[in-house]
């Protein structure tokens, strides 16, 4: 597993007193496709908040089924990838947040079942929708979209996760990890 950890205040884990966790699912299918939700002209993984009490596997049961439809449930995933912000004073003043994004690679064929979906309102608002891309097609994509992100750290990180995904992808030993 590889871990990237930003931590420009030069933050502690004694430091942090706050922490939020996301879990991302790379959804691959066999023809080598990564399914990705697309929003405001970004496209993410599908995946978000793990909720309190949560594990990160419910979370990603969870989100799957929120926003494409697809029901799937995890005994034990291990991330391939986790990303760490340690951030002062975030969300607010006295806060020193801790962000851990972990990204999950999860082989699948099902088709969305987007009659089963329960989006948000932003989701709906901005014109969410799912789309498959070919892993070496999907940077081009992500680079396009950092141009007109609002927030580009999420487009960073999800163009670091496709990176590491196509590293290993390709890497006999090391797909053994996540399949």
């Amino acid at each position: 597993m590889k871990e990237i950890i930003y931590n420009y205040d030069n933050l502690t884990n004694k430091d942090i007193n706050n922490t939020i966790k996301r879990a991302k699912a790379l959804i691959v299918n066999s023809n080598n496709e990564i399914l990705f939700g697309y929003a405001d002209k970004t496209y993410q993984f599908v995946g978000g908040h793990v909720e309190k009490n949560e594990t990160d596997e419910e979370c990603l049961s969870r989100e799957i089924k929120e926003e494409s439809g697809i029901d799937l449930t995890f005994d034990k995933l291990t991330p391939f990838l986790v990303i760490k912000y340690y951030n002062k004073n975030y969300p607010e003043e006295g806060t020193n947040t801790i962000t851990i994004n972990s990204y999950y690679i999860v082989n699948s064929d099902l088709k969305p079942n987007l009659d089963n979906r329960h989006l948000t309102d932003y989701e709906t608002k901005w014109g969410y929708e799912l789309k498959y891309l070919d892993k070496n097609i999907a940077l081009k994509e992500l680079e396009k979209g950092l141009l007109t992100a609002k927030k580009k750290n999420p487009v960073l990180d999800t163009m670091e996760a496709v990176k590491e995904f196509i590293n290993i992808s390709g890497d006999d030993s090391k797909r053994e990890e996540w399949q």
